[in-house]
C-alpha cells in the first residue's frame, strides 16, 4: 500500500527517513579494507555482535560525526563505531535478516541527520538509540538536537518514521522492514536526491560533484523548502 503524505511530511522523509528507508537494507558493504569479518548467525539467522565493547561506555561529542566519505558505505548509508566495532556494525547493516546493532554504531545517510547506538539499557524507548540534528560546516559539526523520541525538526520526529520497522531490524527502517513506502510530492528521485545531499558534506576536502540529475532533484527540495523558509 503506498502512502500519500503532505508535504511538510514529505521533507521530513527526504531529509532523513525516506531515503534511508531505501538504504538501510540495499546491502553491499563498499569500503577500502580488504574483506569483512562476518559475524556468526544466531539460530534465527539474524547477526548477533561480533564482540562485546567490554568496559567502554559510548560517550557522543561534536567530534564523534565526520566526513561522510571516511565513514564505511554499506548500500547507501555510511557507518562507523565510535567503541571500535566496525566489523560487527557493518555485518549487522548488511545483514539480509537483520540484527541487533552493538553499541556505539553510527548510521548516517545524509551530513545532518545521524542515529547512533547507545549501550544496552541507556535509552529503552528508542531501542537505546539516540537521534541527532547536525549543523554541519567546513570546520566540524554542531549539535542542534539530540535525544530520544522529542528530535525532530519542523516537519516531524526522527521516532515517529523508525517506530515503523519491523522488531529483528532493530529500529532501522528498509526496503521490506515494515516502514511503508511514501509517495513523494514534487516529482522528486529519492534516489538521486539522497546521492546529491551525500555530496554536500562541508568537512570532506574534496567532495565529488554533482551529477546534472542530482543538482536538478537538489533544485526541486528547494522549490518545496521556499515556502516553508518564508514563513519563519
Amino acid at each position: 500500500m503506498m502512502v500519500k503524505v503532505t508535504m511538510k511530511t514529505a521533507l521530513l522523509v527526504s531529509v532523513l527517513a525516506l531515503a534511508f528507508s531505501q538504504a538501510a537494507a540495499a546491502g553491499g558493504v563498499k569500503t577500502a579494507a580488504a574483506a569483512d569479518t562476518a559475524a556468526p548467525p544466531s539460530a534465527g539467522g539474524e547477526v548477533t555482535p561480533i564482540a562485546e565493547a567490554g568496559a567502554k561506555k559510548v560517550e557522543v561529542t561534536e567530534a564523534s560525526f565526520r566526513c561522510l566519505h571516511q565513514m564505511t558505505k554499506v548500500g547507501d548509508v555510511y557507518v562507523d563505531n565510535l567503541l571500535g566495532q566496525l566489523d560487527a556494525t557493518k555485518a549487522v547493516a548488511s545483514s539480509a535478516a537483520g540484527g541487533i546493532y552493538p553499541p556505539g554504531s553510527v548510521l548516517q545517510l545524509i551530513p545532518g541527520e545521524a542515529m547512533v547506538k547507545l549501550d544496552k539499557g541507556a535509552r529503552p524507548e528508542t531501542s537505546d538509540w539516540e537521534f541527532f540534528a547536525l549543523d554541519v560546516q567546513p570546520e566540524g559539526v554542531k549539535i542542534k538536537q539530540r535525544g530520544g523520541k522529542e528530535v525532530g525538526n519542523m516537519f516531524g520526529s526522527c521516532f515517529s518514521c523508525h517506530a515503523n520497522a519491523a522488531p529483528q531490524r532493530d529500529l532501522v527502517c528498509g526496503k521490506g522492514n515494515g516502514c511503508p513506502p511514501v509517495v513523494f510530492p514534487g516529482g522528486i528521485d529519492n534516489a538521486k536526491l539522497t546521492a546529491a545531499l551525500q555530496k554536500t558534506d562541508k568537512r570532506c576536502p574534496s567532495p565529488e560533484p554533482l551529477t546534472p540529475d542530482q543538482r536538478a532533484e537538489l533544485e526541486k527540495l528547494r522549490a518545496l523548502l521556499a515556502p516553508q523558509a518564508g514563513q519563519q
